[in-house]
């Protein structure tokens, strides 16, 4: 008898949380899509760069190397979250603080804004491309 009422009460519980075809659930509709763009698509709504403010201590390095920043562009343009993904470490917080006031022209998606996540890489000589503080 309890293994028949088991059942049935899960049977029930299914049929409650059971989704139509092409429907998302009620929680997955509620979060906004993740959209990724290419680093390519990405450069071309670049409108403002920050300059890389380095330490005096990467002057005689001469570090030449790309940091591969990866960001959340928010529908206005500006940059929501960023974290490094690679690079060495004396020119990470510096190319990120500058990723983070890029600003971007918003992306859109059916004549709308949304939020995209891309990748920013930064190839740079730290004698050249460096402003230093």
């Amino acid at each position: 008898m309890k293994a028949t009422a088991c059942i049935v009460a899960l049977a029930a519980i299914l049929v409650v949380c059971q989704v139509a075809p092409g429907q998302a659930p009620a929680s997955a509709a509620q979060t906004p899509y993740e959209i990724r763009v290419s680093p390519e698509v990405a450069e071309k709504l670049l409108i403002h760069k920050a300059d890389i403010i380095c330490p005096r201590v990467a002057m005689p390095a001469r570090v030449m190397a790309t940091v591969v920043v990866a960001v959340q562009i928010g529908r206005n343009g500006v940059v929501l979250y960023s974290k490094v993904v690679s690079g060495p470490a004396m020119l990470r917080r510096p190319v990120l603080d500058a990723v983070r006031k890029y600003k971007y022209k918003p992306y859109l998606l059916n004549g709308k804004a949304v939020e995209v996540e891309t990748t920013v890489s930064v190839t740079m000589d730290s004698f050249r491309d460096c402003h230093f503080n």
